[in-house]
Formats: C-alpha cells, structure tokens, sequence
C-alpha cells in the first residue's frame, strides 16, 4: 500500500488527509485551528485526529504553508542582504520603494556586468564586494545576488554566489536561479525576499519534522510551489520564494484531483478568505508577471487568484446605518471561543437579557493569545489591556472599565496586528451552527451571539441568517463575475467602471421586469472548503452553470497537496545580432547557461539540448522520477512589406515526473 500524507495549513485551519495513491482515494482526514505563533503545533493537532495505525504505511508527506505569503503581508523576514551587479543608482533611488526593496544604504551596490546581449560589459569589482560582504555579515543571514542583465549571461551571478560562500559560508542564491523575469527590480524583490525567507522555511521544516517523529511518521517532505506543484524539502529550502500562494495553489489541484475537472473555476472558500482561481485544459492560469503580495513586486510563478476577506470565521458587525457587515476582517466564532472559556457563554447571556441599546456591537470578546516577545513595544495601555486579560476572555465594556478607559477609545488594533490578543465576534460559522450546516463547537452560545446581533437591528435571529446568508451569495457571484469580466480587459489591474458594477448588481437581483441581464458562464465552479456546499450550489444557479463538490472538498487543499505532480522547466533565447549587412550571428541565453555562434543550426541543437538538460535536473533535485522531457519551438518575427526579420527563437522545455514514492518498490 503507498500511502501519503497531506498538509494545508490554511490562514484558519489547518487540514490532513491520509491518501491511497493505488486507488486514488482519501482515506481519512481531519481539520485543527492553525497556530500561527507555532505552525507545527497546529499540524500536529491535525494529525492528531487522524488513524495513527496508518502512520507507519506513510511514504510521502506532502506540505502547503503559508508562512512565505504572511511573512510578505506582515513583512517579517530573516536577515537578507542584497548583493547587486551594474544597477543604476538613480533608478534605484526613484523605484526601489514600489518593488519593496530597501534603501540603498541597505544594499550592496557594484559596479560591472553585461550587456543585453549577454557581452561582458566590464568586470565587477570583486576586491570592493568582499569588503562590503565582510562588513554586513555580523547582521545577515543570507544573501541574494543580482545582476542587471543576469538573465542575459548568468556567470557573474554564479562567480558572485562562489565567491559570498567561500567568505561567508552563509545561504547565497541568485536571481536567475529564482526568475527569469526581464523586470531587474522584479528579480531584485524576488531574490531578497527569497534571502529573508531562508532561516524562516528552514525552522518551519526543522519544527515539522520534529512533530513527525514524533507523531511516529518517517517519510520524506514535499512542498506545493506557488504554481501548484512540488519541490523537494531541499529545492524548498534552498527557494521558499517558491511557496508564495502554496495553499490556494494546493486548493486548485485538489480542486481537479477530486473532481477530475479540466476546465473550471476552482472556489476555495476558507475560514478567512475565499480564493478564486481558473484551470483551462487541465492546467492552472498562472500570473503573467509574477507574484505581487504585501509591498513586494516579486517575478515568481504562481496561480492567478482573485482573493476577498470573506470567510467562514469573517465578522459580522453592521455600520452607522445599522446595515449588516461581513468580514474583510476576521474574528474567532463565539461557539469556538465559548467552549474553550465557559465564562463566555454566561457573559453572552447577560448581554443577551439586557438587551441594552448601543451604537457598537456588544457581543464581542477580546482574548489573550500569547504574551509578546520582550522586545516588542508596548504602550502603557496596552500593557493593561494585556494584564487585564491574562484572567480570560472580556467584552468591550468591561475591558474598557478594568482599563480605565472609555469602549470607543479602546486601542486594541496594534495587539491584534501583532497577534498578542484576538477578538471573538459572531461569524458565518456560528450561524452554520445554529442551521445545523456545521457542527463542532457550542451551538448555544452561536445561538445567544446571534440573539443579541438580531435585538440590535431590531429583526429576528432567522431574517438575521438568510441576510448574512444572502449576502455572502452575492459576494462570491459579484466575486466570479469581476474575475472573469477583468481577465479579458487590456490594462493591467483595470478594475471594474461603477456602471459594470451597476449591471452586476441588476444581473444579480433583476429588480425589473421589462429586462433580463444575466452574467453566465459554461465552466463549473468547483468548491472548495468546509462552507462551500452551503452557498456554492445557488451561486451557480445564477451563473447558469454547475457546482461540483465531493465528499472530501473541505479538505481540498490537504488533497492537492500529496497529489501534485513535479515539473522542471527552462527557457532558452536565441538573439540574432545584426549589422548593416544583416545577421552577424546569434547569443543563446539560458538560465545556466551562455554561448555564442555564427550557425542558426547549431543555435538550436545547443538550446534545445540545453533546455532539456536543466529542465530535467531541475525536476530531479526537486524530488522527481520518470521523468518525460517535452520541448517546444517558437520563432518571433517581424514582418514589413519587403522584409521579415528574426526577433528571437523561443526553445522552452518542460520536464514532468512523480514524487519518488511511485518508483519505490514495494
């Protein structure tokens, strides 16, 4: 039997699956709440509720996480230092900032480099590096290595990194090994943020490899790339800027392996946000121009998602006008919070049969999550706040009241940012709860959570539910509609006109009746996550389409994990050079690689072999067997008239293969 073992840790949860790679079938699976102060506390929670005879049958374990994307959004990171090859000083200090790269204080900045041809230009000045190297290491952990036209002829990038280990013998790891996006300040962000992320991927895997052993689980690690497929854990540690967007990269491919779709729209509604994606001819879209997450302009593959706070465990509140709200901020549902602080459920009770008008919402709670680092700043009120709550969870008032405080000058958002306290509110979950649609933690308190939202805007608890229930609808409907709409418009990050907007809204309610508008489209929505049978079959009834859902869609993205498949790929250019008398011969470019010749001929047999051979070891160091290599041909031209010019010819491999255990004998 091989069996494998699928890791999601999800923004809320963190998901497991025990898969049967014989007979293509989940086993078991089960869900924890993600521990983000200690990701593989909450993996462990998760492989807790799963058979533990099935433990010793595992051969692969397959992980996606989101520590590189919250570290982008919260801008947390290891120590990287940048090492930059021939950059312009004054592009630097006018751009920098867009693409999240740091002051130029900051960066390490020499002169030399090639040109676009891939020619050598002048030589870098190595003696000044060293020295520049030697000064920042006491306060580095890695560095990353850009040339400007590194992509053109990669071997002072590779002098670069030699040179930075046999000084330093710290992580070293350069730009085209990582991008091969023509945006130089792109392949900047990318490389430093890869740098950043080292230590930080390095102590994740270190941590889960010790819940592994402990758990009684011996068996290799994969991890899911930000484009949905697998690289081993030494490719991962090496590049965890490969990670960026891993999960919803997992949900997508989960997405397809449980319903075997080949064209569709893959729905991953979580418990704090819901991600959509589009899969055409069996294969994931992927971003034209790279990753773009928190302050970095990064040029590494990945999906292209569309993403909006509504989740699960999205709070709901209401605004001055008393209209409800979900989300985009996240809370932890009451029934949750209730069951593990029983005071909660008496507290929601008196509030409940108080009944007391007031401007904000009171059945919230706030709760200490850990205790900040020594480090960490705190102003004198938050401290307060924080030793007010090392007794359990308080409502508003009577934190306002301990603190000396007044509830509307209650400053909390730092400490919640930083994940020191959270809040408990009433969410879509509870309200499953009280329908009967999701059942794990206190019904009751859901119930009395509910009762008090109701009382406040003056409705009962049943017309509270089908609004929320009605509005979450039309966000995912509004959600698919803007995605497939904005995909086919020309500018880049156009977003939709107030009249589009307008027409969305009409197609969704028709308030008419001498008009029709309807939004359709002919690929099904496959959902994705725990809620998605509640809401998914309505919305796409009004897209004219269908919902595809399966037993095991809640935990998708545990699925997508063990089951993606290993691919290489490397590109390779060949640059005609032209004088007055036409071709004077041709650069060939990989990313490895660099070599110049007079014959188109053997141009091509050099690409085409080169690009096979990088394709197919970059799919072996990242953990794959039976391997197929595929490569493909293109020519740009440039026609006019009388003439028809040679641009560039395009020699693209793709080399794909399974994880190890498929080769294993058993």
């Amino acid at each position: 039997m091989k069996l494998g073992l699928g890791i999601d840790t999800g923004g809320t949860y963190t998901d497991a699956a025990i898969y049967d790679f014989e007979t293509m079938q989940v086993l078991a699976a089960a869900k924890a709440l993600t521990t983000k102060e200690n990701l593989a506390e909450g993996i462990i929670q998760s492989l807790s509720g799963l058979p533990r005879d099935r433990f010793a049958d595992i051969q692969l374990v397959s992980l996606s996480t989101t520590l590189a994307t919250n570290a982008c959004v919260e801008n947390k990171g290891a120590r990287g230092k940048l090492v930059l090859i021939g950059y312009d000083l004054q592009i630097l200090t006018e751009l920098r900032s867009k693409y999240g790269l740091p002051e130029i204080s900051e960066m390490i900045v020499i002169p030399g480099g090639h040109g676009q041809q891939g020619q050598v230009l002048s030589l870098p000045d190595w003696d000044r590096m060293e020295k520049l190297v030697r000064q920042a290491d006491q306060s580095t952990d890695a560095y990353g290595v850009v040339e400007y036209w590194g992509i053109r002829n990669p071997e002072f990038e590779q002098e670069a990194k030699r040179l930075i280990r046999q000084w330093t013998g710290k992580p070293v790891v350069c730009a085209h090994e990582l991008s091969g996006e023509i945006n130089t300040l792109r392949r900047a962000s990318t490389t430093l943020l890869n740098a950043g992320l080292i230590k930080l991927i390095d102590e994740l895997l270190d941590a889960i490899k010790e819940g592994m052993a402990r758990m009684g689980i011996s068996a290799p690690i994969m991890i899911v790339r930000g484009d949905g497929t697998l690289m081993s854990e030494s490719f991962a540690r090496e590049r965890p800027v490969e990670t960026l967007l891993s999960g919803p990269a997992a949900s997508v491919v989960g997405g397809m392996e449980l319903t075997g779709s080949r064209d569709a729209l893959i729905l991953d509604i979580g418990g704090t946000t819901s991600d959509l994606a589009l899969v055409r001819n069996g294969l994931t879209v992927l971003a034209e121009e790279g990753v773009d997450v928190g302050a970095w302009r990064t040029g590494t593959k990945a999906i292209k998602i569309r993403t909006i706070g509504l989740g699960g465990d999205s709070i709901i509140t209401f605004d001055q006008n008393d209209t409800l709200l979900i989300g985009p901020r996240k809370a932890t549902p009451l029934s949750w919070l209730a069951q593990r602080y029983p005071e909660v459920k008496q507290e929601l009770r008196r509030i409940r049969d108080d009944n007391r008008w007031h401007s904000l919402s009171l059945g919230e709670f706030y709760y200490l999550v850990s205790m900040p680092d020594p480090h960490t700043e705190l102003t004198h009120e938050e401290m307060s706040i924080l030793e007010t709550l090392k007794d359990g969870p308080k409502c508003p008032e009577e934190l306002a009241e301990l603190t000396q405080t007044s509830i509307f000058l209650l400053r909390t958002e730092n400490l919640e940012h930083l994940g020191i306290i959270a809040k408990g509110a009433l969410t879509p979950s509870d309200l499953m709860h009280i329908n009967g649609d999701y059942q794990s933690w206190d019904r009751e308190s859901a119930q009395l959570g509910a009762e008090i939202m109701a009382n406040r805007l003056n409705m009962t608890v049943d017309e509270l539910i089908c609004t929320v229930y009605e509005k979450i609808i039309h966000m995912l409907y509004d959600l698919i509609v803007e995605f497939l709409l904005t995909r086919h418009m020309k500018k880049v990050n156009h977003t939709l006109s107030p009249d589009a907007r307008e027409l969305m809204n009409m197609a969704f309610e028709n308030p008419y009746d001498d008009i029709r508008i309807q939004a359709s489209t002919p690929l099904p929505v496959v959902g994705i996550g725990a809620p998605a049978h509640i809401f998914l079959h309505q919305v796409a009834a009004m897209l004219g389409t269908n919902a595809l859902l399966t037993a095991h869609s809640g935990v998708a993205n545990a699925v997508g994990a063990i089951t993606g498949s290993i691919v290489g790929e490397e590109t390779v250019l060949i640059k005609p050079r032209y004088d007055s008398t036409g071709i004077t011969g041709y650069g060939c470019h990989g990313t490895y690689a660099y070599m110049e010749t007079d014959d188109y001929d053997e141009a091509v047999k050099w690409a085409r072999e080169t690009a096979a051979k990088y394709a197919e070891s970059q799919a072996q160091a990242m953990g794959a067997s039976n391997i197929t290599v595929e490569v493909n041909e293109s020519s740009n031209l440039y026609n006019d008239s009388d003439i028809q010019l040679l641009m560039e010819t395009v020699i693209t491999a793709r080399a794909v293969g399974n994880q190890a255990i498929f080769s294993m004998d058993m």
